[in-house]
């Protein structure tokens, strides 16, 4: 489908002869980490929504010391300091999206939930609960919280093959696998659920499950890339960005599932073209998602 946009407004800048166009209403908040290599969390979100021409705003849930080999030591936010930054944005300007990245803690998880309650945004929740090489970052209770308060409130739910695995305690060794636990997932929940599937028979795959008792694949050939560093908090930021840009009033089924296609394909191209930055596994080239 073809999604509509805000009507551009065309501004006159003083060191440019040429005018440029911006969507003054494309409003979007990250409640995310900092990864101060610039490659995912917080930093990966606001390059894309600036990319994308959105103003974002942001809400930091943790500080890391990370780079592209290896994260050194993580640094939660206090649950006051979030609640803080969070109304101090939203009081001032109202995002049309939010997103929500590594919240950390079963204690800031059910703080945010509360704050995204209140507030009646769509919401677009990446869990970064398990990276995606199967190594976990959130402790049981951290796990109960998510799925207890934070998934209900998701009109977008984007995990990994593994976080789907750890949430439903099943193995998904297969594209059926995977198929069945999206339609379980979204049915503890969200409105729509995108497993990141993986890779399978040399395509990588996206499960869509929104509730009608059918899940849609999305395939796109693999890449033979290591450089893979915030490709989830992309794809996710990407789908928040590009709802923020339509002039509809609610978050429709048909807007969503245009969104996530464009999202996926999106960090398709940027792990093609990624940039070869750092010496481990490096960031994904977020200047080629267009709009």
């Amino acid at each position: 489908m073809d999604l509509r946009i805000y009507p551009y407004e065309t501004i006159a800048t003083m060191n440019e002869p040429e005018a440029i166009t911006i969507a003054t209403n494309a409003t979007v908040l990250t409640i995310a980490g900092s990864d101060p290599s610039g490659g995912a969390g917080m930093q990966a979100d606001l390059k894309t929504f600036q990319q994308m021409g959105c103003y974002g705003m942001s809400v930091v849930t943790l500080l890391t010391v990370q780079n592209t080999e290896s994260v050194e030591r993580v640094e939660l936010m206090s649950v006051e300091l979030i609640q803080k930054q969070f109304r101090a944005a939203v009081a001032d300007i109202p995002p049309r999206m939010i997103k929500t990245g590594a919240l950390g803690s079963e204690e800031i998880i059910r703080a945010v939930a509360q704050l995204i309650r209140d507030a009646e945004i769509p919401v677009v929740v990446d869990p970064v609960l398990v990276s995606k090489h199967g190594h976990r970052l959130a402790d049981d209770d951290a796990m109960e919280a998510y799925i207890g308060e934070l998934m209900p409130l998701a009109n977008i739910f984007t995990p990994n093959r593994f976080e789907a695995e750890a949430i439903l305690n099943r193995k998904l060794d297969s594209l059926q696998s995977c198929a069945d636990a999206a339609a379980k997932l979204q049915s503890l929940g969200p409105q729509v659920v995108l497993l990141k599937a993986g890779e399978f028979d040399g395509q990588h795959h996206h499960m869509i499950a929104t509730g009608n008792e059918q899940v849609m694949g999305l395939s796109l050939e693999s890449l033979q890339s290591k450089d893979t560093h915030g490709a989830g908090c992309v794809l996710s930021a990407a789908i928040a960005a590009r709802l923020s840009l339509t002039v509809e009033d609610e978050v429709t089924l048909p807007l969503m599932e245009e969104a996530m296609r464009f999202a996926a394909t999106s960090v398709h191209h940027a792990i093609e073209f990624a940039p070869e930055l750092g010496q481990g596994i490096g960031p994904v080239e977020i200047r080629v998602i267009r709009e």
